[in-house]
């Protein structure tokens, strides 16, 4: 590889082959448009502030190369054929097509699904004059002469889009204009590189930035066959199909799975391994590579039919009920071996893995690797016809592990307890009807339907926040719910709902793991004496729930 060429060139310089001419093309070794619009804002921002915004990485290649390129790109518009020249963009790819869109203003999705609207990227004509370096380029929708687009602002013919023509309005919108088209972008451009030099250079130079998975690493290193299309599209239609997955890193973690078996012994084996056997094994042998395809397609309808039974079965609505990301890769082993629905004895152990991994949280940690290469086997044989026995060496301690928990964690723990939740088929309290009756549960990042059941606002005054927002005090309630409920104490608002709903109030309170027995704490008078008893008795409620659905033993009571 020849020594790179330095040099740097201002946006000004950079609109015309990045606007008109599309010069800049996405290599298949790179990763889709990552970034949210407050990320994006904030590039912007530091534009504004005249402060450095990283370099660009660019790989020239002729026409030759054009098999290299992503033609569907999002959020940067395709490379235009026409040149004979391509600009492969190595290194910010990010900040480019951010640059791009504060030009366009269009509204695009990023890699997680996210849609952006690029045309809210605004200008603050006037900012706090006390605060220190206020934001000067913020997400937001535009207002008059105080939030101006940043796509107008850079248009050829800004003055006619401005929504003032005083002096001093015009005279800010031209300094921001001018700090924006005349900053500096140093540019690093190699000129003469194989593909594979190119690979161990992307992940070099984007192991020192933005965090780069093995997955990343994989992809870059599988030379001339587009395993992240594969994988995109994989998780395209898993979309479709109403699962939200964010990243493809558990897809290609379960072909590798798949692939390349681990020891028992071992830690599982490296994406980056097996991206360099089979690009060596497919690179001159077309029967290789007719191997490879066959084995994905293989392996895609393992994939379906894993996710179908996370879905059906726990339930995991989505990837944010999933405990871990690679329990889906590992679950995938046990259908590539067994490609019907699992017997009475296999549906069992795998119940067992479950809930014990996720509330044993033993895919993070120290030991999670060795975790997953035992699953990897376990799933094999069991999918083979072997019996096995799925054990969890370690029980849980109830006040520790879920007492302890608090729901805004966002661990394996905390998703296992609501898709816990979501199994008991929870229930309004008005009427009694199931509040998830098409099999929906709500995302786990709504917060606004995780409800404190003795209230924060009352415990706040006695407890820290760690003991009223545990586990222990959480149940799913909507909103039509919640209005009525307020700060209202348990007694008094679960006594309304009882003297309304006689009938049904044992199995409302059933379906959210509330105890509302005499001695259970909510119809007490002092709310921390209450809240103790409650905390007690609902903790055995739940372990009780979980030890149901596991099918086994997970915690050990002292």
């Amino acid at each position: 590889m020849k020594a790179p060429i330095l040099s740097t060139r201002t946006i000004r310089a950079l609109r015309d082959p990045l606007l008109h001419d599309h010069r800049f093309a996405i290599p298949k070794l790179q990763r889709n448009f990552v970034w949210d619009a407050g990320r994006a804002a904030k590039l912007l921002d530091s534009i504004y502030y005249q402060m450095p915004i990283g370099s660009l990485f660019l790989w020239e290649m002729n026409q030759k190369s054009a098999n290299l390129i992503r033609q569907a790109t999002g959020v940067l518009p395709s490379f235009n054929p026409k040149n004979k020249t391509i600009s492969f963009v190595i290194d910010g790819q990010q900040r480019l097509s951010v640059i791009y869109q504060a030009f366009k203003g269009e509204s695009r999705e990023n890699d997680a699904g996210q849609e952006i609207d690029f045309g809210r990227l605004c200008f603050v004509v006037s900012p706090d004059p006390d605060a220190e370096n206020p934001p000067r380029i913020v997400h937001r929708k535009p207002s008059g002469q105080e939030y101006v687009p940043l796509s107008a602002i850079l248009d050829k013919d800004w003055k006619k889009k401005m929504p003032s023509k005083a002096k001093w309005f015009l005279g800010r919108i031209q300094n921001c204009r001018n700090r924006f088209l005349d900053c500096p972008i140093p540019v690093v451009t190699i000129l003469s590189a194989t593909l594979e030099e190119i690979g161990v250079v992307f992940i070099r130079v984007n192991s020192q930035g933005m965090r780069i998975t093995s997955a990343d690493r994989a992809v870059a290193l599988m030379g001339q066959l587009d395993v992240r299309a594969m994988a995109e599209q994989l998780r395209h239609e898993i979309r479709e199909r109403g699962f939200k997955l964010k990243a493809i890193d558990p897809i290609l973690m379960g072909f590798n799975l798949v692939t390349e078996p681990p020891d028992l012994d071992g830690d599982p084996p490296k994406l980056e391994a097996m991206a360099r056997r089979w690009s060596k094994r497919i690179e001159n042998d077309e029967a290789e590579r007719k191997a490879f395809v066959e084995h994905w397609h293989r392996y895609k309808n393992a994939l379906f039919s894993a996710f179908n039974y996370l879905r059906n079965r726990f339930p995991v609505h989505d990837e944010s009920y999933l405990p871990s990301a690679n329990m889906l890769a590992t679950l995938v082993v046990f259908f590539f071996h067994h490609p019907g629905q699992p017997d009475a004895r296999q549906a069992a152990e795998i119940r067992k893995w479950f809930w014990a991994t996720g509330l044993a949280k033993r895919y993070s940690g120290a030991g999670y690797h060795r975790n997953i290469a035992w699953d990897t086997r376990f799933f094999e044989a069991i999918g083979n016809g072997t019996r096995r026995l799925f054990k969890l060496d370690d029980l849980l301690d109830p006040i520790l592990d879920i007492q302890a928990e608090e729901y805004k964690a966002g661990s394996a723990r905390t998703r296992t307890f609501f898709c816990l939740l979501a199994r008991q088929q929870p229930r309004f309290l008005d009427n009694g009807e199931p509040i998830f009756p098409d099999g929906q549960a709500i995302g786990h990042g709504d917060q606004r339907h995780r409800h404190h059941i003795f209230p924060q606002a009352q415990l706040a005054q006695h407890v820290p926040a760690r003991i009223y927002n545990s586990l222990c005090n959480i149940c799913f309630l909507v909103a039509r719910d919640h209005g009525p409920i307020g700060m209202r104490v348990p007694r008094n608002y679960l006594g309304d709902y009882e003297e309304e709903n006689r009938k049904q109030f044992q199995t409302v309170m059933k379906s959210h793991l509330i105890p509302v027995a005499a001695e259970s704490g909510v119809w007490d008078r002092g709310i921390v004496k209450g809240f103790k008893k409650f905390r007690q008795r609902r903790l055995a409620l739940i372990c009780a729930a979980f030890e149901k659905e596991a099918g086994m033993k997970l915690f050990r009571w002292s």
